[in-house]
């Protein structure tokens, strides 16, 4: 009776522990199928992840083919294709029926550094990058990185932003209002006298400083004609100022005298063209032919009054203008070739021209004070070259560096050779470029004069605008 007892009490005991046994095991079995779910689930993201991944490569292929084709078209910021804009896709330039090239919200991707690749969804459509958060500027987007980057380095180049690099897209206008200061210094020191042994000289010194400070404001109107043929014209208004300093010697003393002239009014406008040869693709650099002809608009040095020997201290200011002139007096054209190699992160650039006067005849004033000697005069061929590199800091700023070197040859006077007419000189340019907007630039330069005869300073601000017709 006890034994029976015993082990009914026993197995009574031992339900809870087989139950919870039991409930132990199902639990594991749910947790190994809930782990090995999980893992199915990852497998497939990782798949489709590598397709999206796929396709985003693919994408990003046929971007830069699409790019190498419209770097011939010279869409810069704000100048997007309509449907593209709209988000459709315009079929790609000359290739009827063939690839297409990527909606803007694609392009916004590729032309903003920050932006991070964002994995497409599901339907293949690449997804647009986030906001800019509060408090930072909405990145300038544009069809082409490549392409916004030339143009920012050419616009920003102040060598370069005058004479043609990616051009003005058709449709397109560019008014460039902009201001220009130059500041000229020289001085020259003559003897009168003899030298009896080196060091040692009898006579009178005469020592001379030209100053001169010329201020340049100026509109420039670019026209696209087509999406490789650009039409300019700058129209300048000159406000000119100088002195003449010379220290002149009275027996065992001397005399300062100084005179002081200025001249303001219209200067030589331009008219000029700018034509793409090619497209750049295949890595080879972009090469623009560009024509400027100057007129003789402005106030001409020869038409300017001087002082002569009749007036006081004419013996020692003889030929000084007493007003400045606005313009050179001869009509000039300048063909010129500039050559763009875009290599990211910067893009290298080069610029030959060559300055060809026309010879005219102009009035040679007497500094006796007698009638004017009609002379025909030719000023020397002026070639020059710039060269120098230029960074695309992000998308809406830029640098550039750059150096000019120019040389005049020989001028002529009535078919005579004019002694000392040729010389050379250097200019070290530095520029700086913002976009403000979609449709509104600024540009900052900063040139050093390298030479007697060259300016010693040259700031140029300009505020270019674009709009469509």
């Amino acid at each position: 009776m006890a034994a029976a007892l015993f082990l009914s009490t026993a197995s009574v005991l031992s339900l809870p522990c087989t139950a919870v046994a039991d409930d132990t095991a199902e639990d594991l079995r749910q947790l190994r199928a809930a782990i090995q779910k999980e893992l199915a689930d990852l497998k497939k993201r990782e798949e489709r992840l590598h397709q999206q991944f796929l396709r985003l490569d693919q994408k990003s292929q046929l971007l830069d083919e699409q790019l190498r084709k419209l770097r011939a078209a010279g869409i810069g910021p704000g100048g997007a294709n309509p449907s593209a804009a709209a988000g459709g896709v315009a079929p790609a330039a000359g290739a009827e029926g063939g690839p297409k090239p990527p909606a803007a919200s694609e392009v916004a991707q590729t032309s903003a550094p920050a932006t991070a690749t964002q994995p497409a969804p599901e339907g293949g459509a690449v997804a647009s990058p986030a906001p800019p958060a509060e408090g930072e500027s909405a990145p300038i987007s544009g069809p082409s990185a490549e392409e916004q980057q030339a143009r920012q380095v050419v616009e920003t180049a102040p060598t370069l932003s005058t004479v043609g690099g990616v051009l003005t897209p058709k449709g397109q206008i560019v008014i460039d209002p902009s201001i220009e200061y130059d500041y000229w210094a020289q001085n020259q020191l003559g003897v009168n006298g003899f030298q009896i042994i080196p060091g040692i000289t009898f006579g009178n010194i005469f020592a001379t400083r030209f100053e001169q400070n010329i201020t340049t404001a100026a509109v420039t109107i670019r026209g696209g004609v087509t999406d490789r043929l650009e039409l300019n014209a700058k129209i300048p208004y000159v406000y000119n100022a100088g002195s003449t300093s010379s220290l002149i010697p009275l027996g065992s003393s001397a005399q300062l005298l100084s005179v002081s002239a200025n001249g303001a009014d219209l200067g030589d406008i331009q008219f000029g063209a700018s034509y793409q040869f090619n497209s750049g693709e295949t890595g080879w650099p972009i090469f623009v032919g560009n024509f400027l002809f100057k007129t003789v608009t402005g106030i001409s040095p020869f038409e300017v009054p001087i002082i002569t020997v009749n007036d006081p201290n004419g013996q020692f200011l003889a030929g000084t203008p007493q007003k400045l002139a606005t313009g050179t007096g001869f009509y000039a054209l300048m063909p010129s070739v500039t050559v763009l190699l875009p290599t990211a992160p910067g893009v290298l650039f080069a610029n030959l021209q060559l300055q060809h006067n026309f010879a005219r005849t102009q009035p040679i004033q007497d500094r006796a004070g007698g009638p004017a000697t009609p002379v025909n005069l030719q000023p020397g061929e002026s070639p020059a070259i710039t060269f120098g590199i230029g960074f695309a800091l992000n998308d809406r700023a830029a640098l550039t560096l750059s150096y000019q070197q120019t040389h005049v040859f020989t001028a002529y006077a009535d078919g005579r050779p004019i002694t000392g007419s040729p010389y050379s000189y250097g200019t070290f340019n530095f520029g700086l470029g913002y976009q403000i907007s979609q449709s509104t630039r600024l540009n900052f330069s900063v040139g050093i004069g390298a030479g007697p005869n060259t300016p010693a300073a040259k700031v140029l601000l300009e505020l270019p605008y674009r709009f469509s017709l």
